[in-house]
């Protein structure tokens, strides 16, 4: 089955009324005999807000900046990666910027496969603590790591996402 791209994309863009869209579309997947969201398949098209297209890191440097953030103490020598919910810091930044797992269950799949899901146990990755952990900090979940800055003053919750956050993405390399 051939398929012209072009066609595919414009077809979308009507059927989803995104001609007048002021962004770029910078992908779209193809899984035939699915329908659905883009995780359950089907077309699915990722706009990008006229933004950078996501970073390429290797799983390499993508685990080295995680274990240097669990290594990581602030100037009261605690921690700077607390507790098991700011998992979903790190969750928002690889997938946001690094084209990791959309679903929290596969990125929980991901970190165990680079060996980092398991910490001390009170910092320990699961599936539990990345759904909890958006209930926390909703704001944060409508928009991008590198606005977060503009939230982390509105609870404890907000702040241990952002700095997380904030310290994985400047160990990435990416511009907050």
């Amino acid at each position: 089955m051939d398929i012209d791209i072009k066609e595919l994309v414009k077809a979308a863009a009507e059927g989803f009324n995104l001609k007048d869209f002021k962004g770029d579309i910078v992908g779209v997947k193809i899984v035939e005999n699915e329908f659905g969201n883009i995780e359950d398949g089907g077309i699915g098209i990722q706009i990008n807000n006229g933004k950078e297209a996501p970073i390429a890191k290797s799983d390499k440097d993508i685990k080295a900046a995680i274990e240097a953030l669990l290594a990581m103490k602030d100037e009261k020598d605690a921690y700077l990666f607390q507790n098991k919910k700011q998992w979903w810091a790190v969750y928002r930044v690889l997938f946001y910027f690094c084209n990791y797992p959309t679903q929290m269950t596969a990125f929980e799949t991901k970190m165990k496969e680079l060996e980092v899901a398991k910490v001390d146990g009170k910092r320990d990755l699961s599936y539990e603590s990345l759904s909890a952990a958006v209930k926390e900090v909703p704001l944060m979940a409508t928009c991008s790591p590198t606005t977060w800055n503009t939230l982390k003053d509105k609870s404890d919750n907000y702040k241990q996402q952002y700095v997380v956050a904030d310290f994985l993405m400047q160990k990435l390399g990416i511009k907050s």
